[in-house]
């Protein structure tokens, strides 16, 4: 079963995608699906936070995707749906090995909203690989979700362990798939806040 966001975790990542992603949150995008993706890597494992957010134009297309009946409201099993056909369009690969992705969270505003252009459906996924060794390791995201509506953006989080550092961010050029370089240390480090992340 698909637990819905909390509260509190609606909140925080509501402030991560403004913090992530300022201009494309305040911009209104009319005929553009906007995915947003935001990526935290921590030891215990790793977590996808999904905003998806469809234009005016493109809104009645996605919410055939997901009120299947047809019924004007979008019901926990058809949420659920939509989720794992998210989840299929996705690969996760940490070190050049695929990840199996859990769905977490997921929150969809009602129908009316998604018509508005400003409605924004929110799924989190995680992902747990075996312990990771000290060292350099890479993450590399694919999405490939409604490509021919969609715009994407992709950002890594800053890690709350301060035994991952982001060292670098790559993305190709519509930000559908992307490439975090982190590095693990067998005891806590902290590093000054400047050096966490470097994105090219």
């Amino acid at each position: 079963m698909v637990e819905a966001v909390t509260p509190t975790l609606h909140r925080l990542a509501v402030l991560l995608a403004l913090l992530a992603f300022p201009s494309a949150v305040f911009a209104h995008r009319l005929d553009e699906y906007l995915q947003a993706t935001l990526v935290a890597i921590e030891p215990s494992g790793v977590r996808l936070q999904i905003h998806l957010t469809p234009g005016v134009a493109v809104a009645e297309q996605v919410l055939a995707l997901i009120d299947r009946n047809r019924d004007g409201t979008i019901s926990p099993s058809e949420a659920a749906t939509y989720a794992e056909v998210l989840k299929r369009d996705l690969t996760l690969r940490l070190d050049r090995r695929k990840l199996a992705l859990k769905i977490t969270a997921a929150e969809f505003p009602s129908p009316a909203a998604l018509r508005t252009g400003w409605g924004i459906i929110q799924v989190e996924f995680s992902a747990t690989p075996e312990p990771l060794a000290s060292g350099a390791h890479r993450l590399a995201l694919e999405n490939r979700h409604l490509t021919t509506m969609s715009v994407y953006l992709l950002n890594a989080a800053q890690p709350r362990s301060g035994t991952v550092r982001i060292t670098r961010q790559k993305r190709n050029n519509t930000q559908s798939a992307g490439e975090i370089a982190f590095t693990v240390h067998p005891a806590a480090c902290h590093y000054p806040a400047s050096s966490q992340r470097e994105t090219l």
